[in-house]
């Protein structure tokens, strides 16, 4: 099957690419940097796109049997345009959807759902994945950023984190691998696919639960404190005037105040991915970089 995949030089898309090729399908992964498509599977074949530019793209994709989009969901009308007729299609939103804060990315992502829901009634082929936070692949920015805080901590002193509320809020990440084994399942599915999907953990856990994992996960102890919310965001908002920078955005602890809660079920059942737990998926991820 020919199967290209847009946004192949992001933190999942070496995955997807690999798992792709290990299945012996013919894969075109698309960057807008081709300096960045140097570092993937070598068994896949590589093209410069940029989604804002249509008429590109389309010529891109005029051979793909099947197109994996794992760029932001506001570029989602661009790419239904630039698609193949015929061709089958993967996007890529988010969770994020769910919220009930003000927050943009959540409507772009509820706005290149409601584009996708209505190009599928119109004929179009295909399904769009949510993914909650995406953990375990090189470079990402959530529990890769608290692992490297409590690597960096003197071992010498109790490592004491502040943490909105305690960190009663519930998260339920997603390890990465299982993100590329479901979307890559999406992709290659013959039977008729819902047409969305949430790629979630197998269970919420408190946050709280998930720094605790990370530092034993380290052979480390962390003592949480708990914070105010507001007093966090108003730090972030000081740390970036006086040009410091702290491990998260003061947007990033208010959204961190909400409880994530997701039903694993449809993901094992229509895509046969079983989700691993957190503690596993952070020992997974620590014993890969180590």
């Amino acid at each position: 099957m020919k199967i290209a995949v847009i946004g192949a030089s992001g933190k999942s898309g070496n995955l997807v690419v690999a798992r792709l090729c290990d299945d012996d399908h013919k894969v075109t992964a698309i960057s807008r940097d081709p300096a960045r498509l140097a570092g993937l599977d070598p068994r896949a074949q590589t093209a410069t796109g940029d989604l804002t530019d249509v008429p590109a793209m389309t010529a891109v994709l005029a051979t793909a049997d099947r197109v994996i989009n794992l760029a932001h969901a506001r570029f989602t009308e661009d790419l239904l345009a630039a698609l193949p007729r015929g061709s089958s299609v993967v996007l890529t939103g988010s969770v994020r959807k769910y919220t009930r804060l003000v927050d943009p990315a959540a409507d772009d992502v509820r706005a290149g759902e409601a584009a996708f829901l209505g190009w599928l009634k119109g004929g179009g082929n295909g399904v769009m994945v949510h993914p909650s936070m995406i953990y375990g692949a090189a470079g990402d920015r959530n529990v890769g950023r608290i692992l490297g805080v409590m690597g960096r901590w003197p071992r010498i002193l109790p490592m004491v984190l502040p943490l909105p509320g305690g960190g009663r809020n519930t998260v339920q990440p997603v390890f990465a691998d299982d993100f590329a084994d479901a979307v890559v399942a999406a992709a290659t599915a013959t039977d008729l696919l819902p047409p969305t999907v949430d790629i979630v953990g197998p269970a919420p856990i408190r946050y709280s639960t998930l720094v605790g994992e990370c530092a034993r996960a380290l052979g480390r102890r962390a003592f949480i404190i708990p914070v105010p919310v507001w007093a966090l965001v108003a730090l972030a908002k000081i740390a970036g005037l006086v040009g410091l920078r702290l491990p998260f955005t003061g947007a990033e602890f208010a959204r961190g105040t909400e409880d994530k809660q997701f039903d694993p079920a449809p993901m094992i059942q229509a895509l046969g991915v079983t989700p691993r737990t957190f503690a596993q998926g952070v020992r997974d991820k620590i014993a890969r970089e180590s």
